[in-house]
Parts: structure tokens; sequence; C-alpha cells
């Protein structure tokens, strides 16, 4: 399949630059453009009751995304992740989608555990009205985890759990005049691609049961994003639909879940703002699982003022018990963060967090120092 895709990209590619090498002759094609986000991170446990969790934990986190521009429509566009595969992971077999557990026994300062691994890769097509593209991408649900949002150290990682990732398919998006409308079919990557160079995490398992693993396009999401909502300046707002096919046995169920998020941007004078930002998720057979229903929430305000930022944020994450799972699951995160931006896309952020995680509270201090590279 891999192959078939590569050739008919290949193909497609190639036919367009010739016929669009006249039009296009003022600008240079084809360019290559992009940036590279590099992140290091530090947390510590300050208490715990939890036994066995390491204090201290440390790790590094590089993210380029690289488009190769074939001319004005046509490009190949990729984002890759270097990252742990101990700590940031979607491989627990007990929590498979749980992106990244705050207090487990593997905490530390190692870095011998590097992933590299392929995020996206996929050819796109994009005019001033749509946007068409197929291969490996992350289909849109939430915006929560973006890191752009800011929302303390631990926020992103914590709403990645239903951040969709790694998936192979094509999609559609209408470009509206103030919002965008977006549709997604896709199956779980189980290719090779699915495993990591430098420390190889391993290639998905295609038969681990889990939603969307059915090698077929039969799962599918649609969101729709914008601003201005109601005619209200600075009022910015997501909403989604997922739904996940699975392989058919006694113990799953396609996985449907919704996505309802939205912020305000309050300027105070030239140089200050406030922004209360709001994002809830119902997921119901979370996981392919029949009766793992799982409800998430971030609340937040962040106030900014020229190159600082500071934030409050509650996240709640509301597991219902299933067969495999006979406890009731109720995490949250309470984080109180202040942060500054310099002139050199260098950001520097402090994160004071109360946690509880599996029946577990905990109190923790964490920093984030990031770096962006555009080109």
């Amino acid at each position: 399949m891999k192959k078939k895709l590569l050739a008919f990209f290949l193909a497609t590619t190639i036919s367009t630059i010739n016929s669009n090498c006249i039009a296009n002759a003022k600008e240079k094609f084809p360019k290559l453009d992009g940036k590279v986000l590099y992140q290091t991170q530090f947390d510590r446990v300050l208490s715990t009751k939890k036994q066995g969790v390491s204090p201290n934990n440390a790790f590094i986190y590089i993210e380029p995304s690289f488009n190769l521009n074939f001319n004005q429509n046509w490009a190949v566009k990729t984002q890759w992740r270097i990252q742990p595969n101990d700590v940031l992971t979607t491989r627990d077999q007990s929590n498979p989608e749980r992106y990244r557990t705050f207090l487990s026994s593997n905490r530390g300062m190692n870095f011998d555990q590097m992933g590299f691994l392929v995020e996206e890769i996929k050819i796109q097509y994009q005019n001033d009205d749509l946007k068409i593209f197929a291969g490996k991408f992350d289909p849109t649900f939430g915006n929560a985890h973006r890191k752009s949002k800011r929302i303390g150290v631990f926020s992103a990682q914590f709403a990645e759990d239903y951040n969709l990732r790694e998936k192979i398919g094509l999609g559609a998006t209408a470009l509206l005049e103030s919002s965008q409308i977006t549709f997604n079919t896709f199956f779980n990557d189980n290719t090779d691609l699915s495993k990591s160079a430098i420390n190889n995490r391993g290639r998905v398992n295609k038969n681990n049961g889990l939603a969307g693993n059915t090698q077929t396009v039969s799962s599918y999401s649609v969101s729709m994003e914008g601003e201005d909502l109601f005619d209200i300046k600075n009022l910015f707002y997501n909403l989604g639909y997922r739904s996940l096919g699975v392989d058919k046995n006694d113990n799953s169920k396609r996985e449907t879940g919704y996505v309802l998020g939205g912020e305000y941007l309050h300027k105070i004078g030239k140089e200050s703002s406030i922004i209360p930002f709001v994002e809830l998720v119902d997921i119901k057979n979370l996981s392919g699982i029949n009766g793992r229903n799982a409800q998430y929430s971030t609340f937040a305000v962040i106030g900014n003022y020229r190159n600082w930022t500071s934030s409050l944020s509650t996240q709640t994450r509301n597991i219902d018990k299933n067969h495999l799972n006979t406890r009731h699951t109720f995490d949250r995160q309470l984080q109180l963060s202040v942060g500054y931006k310099f002139t050199n896309n260098i950001t520097i952020d402090i994160t004071r967090a109360e946690i509880r995680e599996d029946a577990k509270k905990a109190s923790l201090v964490g920093a984030n120092v990031s770096y962006v590279q555009k080109f």
C-alpha cells in the first residue's frame, strides 16, 4: 500500500510542477520552509503518598515541521517528534489513550530512551477555498493540547489523551471567511511508520483491538473552528465529532466522541489582555472498550501583559468502570503558572500544580524552556 501511495504522490506532484512552472515563474519552486520547536522540561514531585515515585524528572522534546512546496498549490508536509518513549507514550496497555502518567515509577533524568517518530507525512493541495490532503496525519479534534496555548507546563500533556494522532487516510478542509470545516477519514497507523528510530518503540500490533485499528478507512472525524462567533469580535470556538471503528468482538464497540471549546480575548489597553478558556470532551466506549466512557474538561484564565503570561487552570478526567478496570477513575490538575517570552522566540514557563492521578494526590513544580526556529 505504501509503495502505491508513494507512486501516486510522485506522479501527481511531477505532473503538477510541469503544468504550473510558467504561472509560478516569479517565485522559485520547489522550496523548503517550516519550523522547529525545541523544548526542555523539568518537573519535581514535592510530595505524594504514592510509593515508588522518583521525585525528579527531565526530558527533551523536539518537533520539526518541514514543508516541501512544489508550487503555490501542491506540497508535501511533514511533522516529526523526538521525544522519550518512556515518558511520553500512547502504548500503555492498561491505559492505551494515556499520553503521560505524571506519577509513574519510570520518572528520572535519563535521556537514553529518545525516539524519533514520524508524526505526519502527507501530500496536500490548497487554494483560497479548499485544502485536500492524504497520507499520515493527526486528524483535528479539540485544541487544548496545542502547545501554543501555554496553559501551564502540564496542561497540553494532559489534554493529549484525546488528541487523534498518527492516523493514515485522507481529509478535506473548507476555508470559509472566518472559520474552517474539516472532514477526516482514517485508520490507526500500524505500518513500519509506527516504529521509531534511535530507540525503536516497536510497530503497532495490528490485532490490539483498539478503536481505529481496522486497517480500513472506517473511522472519521469532523470539526469546525473559527472566530467572531455570533458577530462577537475575538470570540473563538471549536467543535468536533469523532467516530472510530473497531474489529468485531464481544468486548469492543465503536468509539464516538464530542468536543466543544471556546475562548474570548478581552483586551485591556494596548499591552494587556485576559483570556477565559474552556474545552469539554465526552467520549463513549473509549479506546473501543464497550462501556468505557470518559469526560475531560479544561477551564483556564490566562492573563497577558507585554511579554509576561500568567494562568490559572483546572483540568479533569473522568472515566467510567469497565470489564478491564472495576474502579471509577477521576483525575484532576490545578495549576498556577507564570511565563515570559523573549524577543528571540524563547519562552520560559513555570508551574505549581496540585494533581490527583489514579486515586493518589501529589504536589508538583515544573519548568519548561522552549525555542521556535522558523525558516
